[in-house]
């Protein structure tokens, strides 16, 4: 059967193609390579109208070249990258939607056995989630395990970008080199809405052109997506955007499309727009509830006039507090009323500082209740499928105007809706936007004066000279900064670079916090609560975050999960860094299951959501322990290396790493040697049955007791490494035997770029010379027994850590990695890191299985 693009789209979407859906996946003659051949994989920019399907476009577009004809030249990873939460959500239930109707479509679609096998995949496996806190379920956690594997994700700029900036958010900080490598190999990034992506999107452009310079394994493109997009923000010192030849660069709605009467009654919509009778200056200032109340009776009113059925009144508000207090003055003036009829309006808060299960609570009313007044931020501003009848927008930026015109008659169904703007003219009440920005959008709205706010209307206006001309400064990220931030060692206080300027504007900065019952002692230090799922956090402005730790009498509590020492951290207001992820005591207050974040220090206790059942913080994530190695089933170290190296064999010739095949075979069977250390082998066998324990050498405890080696923090991979390097001491400086030391000493995360002592760090007491060098518990001058593995034989040596210092007399071991690093490029260096990583880990997890069937049998 002959493969169809506009089938297999009808039978993701339940509707045909627009002809510009076709053009982006190559399904036009004058795009493709050949009848249905796809098209080939570009940076490019997508300026589309909104409501006209920009994600279906892109999902299947991907989906199509990728997956069901099986481009290579197209990545394995769509990374969907969106600014807030309710977009996220809203995205992947379209995705998840897609790919449930095409794995059950798979055998009618004409599809090869690979193509119905990876839509099968897709479908269990994806979209994967990340938007604060970790993705918790099994199958879609363990993504970057699979790096061969195709796959969808979606998320927040604040998850996605920091992860690509080697300093993910809301994650083990021994996983940021996975991600960095996956989210810089072998992927295509859609940023969507960029116009509320602030200093994301020169990061973006950035980040493309140095996936150019550095080079990487596997193509990479970056699609930018709006229907007001500002060309110019993709100009940076790095990276230009040009359209060759305004089609195959910039993607737009051609004259086809527009002929089309679902297209054309979106774009010519009726909607007339005047200025709002209340407005926000220093007068109505002057009384704080003056504005809110005067506000609140005002919308009631004008959703009152219009008494037309299942219709939506819209209000989109600058500032999440004037949000909530319209909404609390809404719901007593309804009150007043006391109006139970079935003409009396449902109401709905929706910003981005709710928890997920009040946010869905309010989103569930978008959907159910027909007539309904929705109080609202930026949260809607973009790609929530929402269509007023009424409209009441606070005056903003001309880009966030449009957006918000959008959700105003989207389809076009009715002749005579109604958008009023609401005047600002105080420069408290203008934030987060200047009045500059506001005075602009004045003007620009005088030429709509008796006119429609659609999209064709909106086209043909002249956006304000200052407009153009004005440049806003932002942080941009220069190719040092993304070699820096390939080393992720701490400093010497313990901080990490901040990356939080080339992610959002900074005055957009988030933590994250949830609220736990946490006894009457408040203080958690060890393994007692399970690690957060994002459905717990709610999302805070690191300031107001800071001066509720600060006011509020007396002080909460908040923790933070150490990673050196494994267990909750009390920390204080000055410890709050983005991306954080901190847990308060439920009493603490701060938030309302009405109104979502106030910050208020009278704010009564916070109901906890129900934490996630058997899933504790994953004491793997501190440095000295080794909780993977106690299985409960003894594993023999020369197993777990014959598993690790048909993994790896696996994995590369999934992959286009052939001409590292030699140095992924040393690797697998050097990886594990330091395990021979006689305090971790007493370490796997305390406890364990020595009559029925292998005699050999473990990898794998027979025990489920998890224990600590001696010394503390010790890492048996940078053991391993050094045992390598001694084992190839005649080529010391050979860049294959250099990139096997680092892939041996990175897998697990901990011993990188870096070797250095911890703080707490110090020899054992049996060393009498207490200034011997210390690093990861490994210890200088201590004696290494002689191993016999597979075809390896190293006779017993001295452990020797000169190679920490500088300027020893062998290159040292900081000075050979950032040799490797520039040879390679730190993003091909990571991705040949992950995928060694991965294999290890594939092979852990089988082992793991197998012993848990053992139990069961």
């Amino acid at each position: 059967m002959k493969k169809s693009f506009r089938t297999f789209f009808e039978r993701a979407t339940s509707h045909a193609p627009y002809d510009y859906q076709k053009r982006l996946a190559g399904d036009e003659p004058s795009e493709c390579e050949g009848p249905n051949q796809g098209i080939p994989c570009v940076s490019k920019c997508i300026n589309v109208p909104t409501g006209l399907g920009k994600t279906a476009a892109v999902v299947m577009a991907w989906l199509w070249n990728r997956v069901a004809l099986n481009r290579p030249d197209w990545p394995r990873r769509l990374v969907y990258c969106l600014p807030m939460r309710t977009l996220v959500e809203q995205t992947r239930d379209n995705v998840r939607k897609y790919l449930l109707k095409l794995a059950r479509a798979r055998r009618s679609l004409g599809l090869s056995d690979e193509t119905q096998e990876n839509l099968l995949r897709l479908a269990f496996h994806s979209p994967i989630v990340l938007m604060g806190g970790e993705e918790l379920r099994k199958r879609k956690r363990d993504w970057d395990t699979h790096p061969e594997k195709p796959a969808i994700l979606i998320g927040t700029q604040d998850m996605l970008l920091s992860r690509a900036l080697n300093r993910g958010y809301g994650m083990s900080r021994f996983r940021w080199p996975m991600h960095f490598a996956l989210l810089n190999n072998d992927c295509l990034w859609i940023l969507d809405e960029t116009q509320l992506m602030g200093s994301g999107v020169e990061t973006s452009a950035q980040f493309t052109a140095f996936r150019s310079r550095f080079s990487t394994v596997g193509s990479c493109a970056t699609w930018w997506m709006s229907a007001t997009l500002d060309f110019n923000r993709l100009k940076t010192v790095d990276y230009s955007f040009e359209a060759a030849d305004g089609n195959r660069d910039v993607l737009s709605l051609a004259a086809e499309d527009r002929k089309q009467s679902s297209v054309d009654k979106r774009l010519s919509a009726r909607k007339k727009i005047a200025e709002a009778p209340v407005k926000l200056n220093s007068d109505s200032k002057k009384d704080v509830d003056y504005y809110s109340k005067k506000l609140a009776d005002w919308i009631l009113k004008e959703h009152l006039k219009k008494h037309r059925p299942n219709t939506l009144t819209l209000v989109i508000l600058n500032q999440v507090n004037r949000a909530q207090e319209v909404f609390h003055q809404i719901e007593i003036e309804k009150a007043k009323v006391n109006d139970s009829s079935a003409g009396s309006p449902a109401l709905a808060l929706i910003h981005s500082r709710f928890r997920f299960q009040e946010r869905k609570q309010y989103e569930r009313k978008l959907k159910e209740s027909p007539n309904l007044i929705c109080v609202a931020t930026q949260a809607v501003e973009a790609g929530m499928d929402l269509d007023a009848d009424l409209l009441i927008t606070e005056l903003a930026p001309w880009s966030s105007l449009v957006q918000r015109f959008g959700r105003c008659n989207r389809r076009g169904l009715w002749k005579d809706s109604r958008i009023f703007w609401i005047n600002l003219r105080d420069d408290k009440a203008a934030a987060p936007y200047s009045l500059r920005e506001l005075a602009d959008s004045r003007r620009d709205l005088d030429e709509l004066q008796d006119k429609d706010a659609n999209p064709n209307t909106l086209g043909s206006v002249k956006i304000s000279i200052e407009s153009k001309e004005r440049t806003l400064i932002r942080p941009v990220i220069r190719r040092k900064d993304v070699l820096d931030l390939f080393d992720t060692t701490p400093d010497l206080a313990g901080n990490d670079l901040d990356v939080s300027r080339y992610i959002r504007d900074g005055q957009d900065n988030d933590a994250n916090v949830f609220w736990r019952e946490l006894g009457e002692n408040k203080n958690p230090t060890n393994q007692d609560q399970p690690q957060p799922s994002h459905k717990e956090l709610c999302s805070v402005q690191i300031s107001q975050l800071r001066k509720f730790l600060e006011d509020k009498k007396p002080k909460p509590k908040a923790f933070r999960w150490d990673v050196l020492e494994g267990k909750w951290e009390l920390i204080d207001s000055n410890a709050v860094i983005p991306g954080g992820v901190y847990m308060l005591s439920a009493d603490a207050g701060g938030y309302s299951t009405r109104l979502g974040w106030t910050g208020n220090p009278k704010e009564s206790k916070v109901p906890p959501c129900r934490p996630p059942s058997g899933l504790l913080v994953d004491a793997s994530e501190s440095t000295g322990e080794n909780s993977t190695s106690f299985l409960g089933v003894p594993v023999t170290l020369e197993q777990h290396t014959n598993n690790v190296a048909r993994e790896t064999s696996r994995l590369v010739q999934a992959l286009p790493l052939a001409q590292w095949e030699s140095v992924f075979s040393q690797v697998a069977q050097w990886h594990d040697v330091g395990k021979a250390h006689p305090e971790f082998q007493a370490m796997l066998r305390k406890g364990i049955d020595e009559a029925t324990a292998p005699k050999e050498l473990l990898a794998k405890s027979g025990t489920n007791k998890k224990g600590r080696c001696k010394p503390e923090y010790f890492r048996h991979e940078l053991l391993s490494a050094l045992a390598w390097l001694h084992n190839n001491s005649a080529n010391p400086n050979g860049e294959s035997v250099n990139l096997s030391a680092y892939l041996i000493a990175s897998h697990h995360g901990k011993v990188r770029l870096s070797i250095r002592s911890l703080p707490k760090e110090k020899p054992p007491a049996e060393f009498k010379d207490k200034n011997k060098r210390i690093a990861r518990g490994v210890v200088e001058g201590e004696r290494m027994p002689a191993i016999q593995l597979g075809d390896i034989d190293l006779p017993e040596f001295t452990v020797d850590l000169s190679l920490m210092e500088m300027g020893a007399p062998q290159q040292s071991w900081l000075a050979r990695m950032l040799a490797l690093r520039d040879a390679l490029g730190p993003f091909r260096l990571a991705f040949l890191e992950a995928v060694f990583r991965a294999a290890d880990m594939i092979a852990s997890q089988s082992e793991r299985e197998e012993a848990n069937q053992n139990d069961k049998s």
